[in-house]
């Protein structure tokens, strides 16, 4: 279901990798900036503790620090899981709905590398503007099969799966003049690793790198810094449970009416007035916002029954 997914974005026209200007964060702080507009408040740094129930209906958050905000409609960003067992508690739903949660598979099997470089990397056989298009390390499908396989058994791959994207090409802005930015999907990298990510971070990462030097030479001499997020790593910085950066496998099973599970499909949750409107929501994860925008939709329609 994977490629039919990426291949409804070929269809409406949009390949290669989409970039930000002015990175990730620009992203952020328009939204913020154009909700501010709007007269809407934004408190940072403000970790929701618990969601607040009378009965079965949301009366609002309580923050880490005991801070307490009450509210009529709460919707979550976090994933389903962290929605639903860690702020809700299972406690206070009903056991086909926590079943339901308990059985969204979200064991994340992917990491993010990050380089920064001193200069453009010398991929053989591809022109300036082709260096800026997603680039694939994955020679045979029997290859993708070799990666994959080493990961059912808690071990990361020797022979990784790389899904890499310059994107500093696109947008000058995110290095110095003359370097650049790179970005690399890897897979596969299991959540639960044999032995603990600790002492396996560095070797991967290493490991990654000589890969990606076979292709690129030189590569490793042209690396300023470098950063390898674990699936580990991406569920203690970003509150992703089991580190899977789409809040779930975008399968057949957990997809369109299926997403996050069923009876959940339309953002509102069996909790009246709680939604949900991350990456767990139908259409699933990226930078499009459409589950954000569809949340929305569907609240302003509830009205004043949300």
């Amino acid at each position: 279901f994977g490629y039919l997914y990426r291949r409804l974005g070929d269809v409406y026209g949009f390949k290669g990798p989409a970039v930000v200007e002015g990175g990730m964060g620009a992203l952020g702080n328009a939204l913020a900036t154009s909700a501010m507009d709007r007269g809407v408040d934004i408190q940072t740094k403000a970790r929701v503790g618990k969601i607040n129930l009378s009965l079965d209906k949301v009366t609002g958050v309580t923050l880490t620090t005991g801070e307490d905000f009450r509210a009529k409609i709460v919707v979550s960003n976090a994933d389903p899981k962290s929605t639903l067992e860690k702020l809700v508690g299972f406690k206070n739903l009903e056991t086909g709905v926590v079943r339901r949660v308990s059985n969204i598979r979200m064991r994340g099997s992917a990491a993010k590398l990050h380089l920064a470089l001193n200069g453009m990397p010398n991929f053989g056989g591809l022109t300036e503007s082709q260096k800026g298009q997603r680039l694939l390390i994955a020679p045979s499908m029997n290859y993708i099969e070799q990666a994959f396989n080493s990961a059912k058994y808690g071990e990361y791959s020797n022979a990784p799966v790389l899904d890499i994207s310059i994107p500093s090409v696109h947008d000058p802005s995110l290095a110095p003049a003359g370097a650049h930015v790179l970005s690399a999907i890897v897979q596969y990298a299991p959540h639960d690793l044999k032995g603990g990510w600790d002492s396996a971070r560095e070797p991967f990462k290493n490991l990654v790198i000589e890969r990606i030097n076979q292709y690129a030479p030189g590569i490793k001499e042209q690396i300023v810094q470098s950063e390898l997020l674990t699936p580990e790593d991406l569920e203690g910085e970003f509150n992703m449970t089991g580190g899977h950066w789409h809040h779930g496998e975008i399968s057949l099973d957990q997809i369109m009416m299926m997403r996050p599970f069923p009876g959940a499909s339309q953002y509102a949750t069996s909790v009246s007035g709680l939604f949900l409107c991350g990456a767990g929501a139908h259409p699933g994860g990226g930078v499009m916002g459409l589950a954000g925008k569809n949340a929305a939709k569907e609240i302003i329609k509830w009205g004043k029954a949300a």
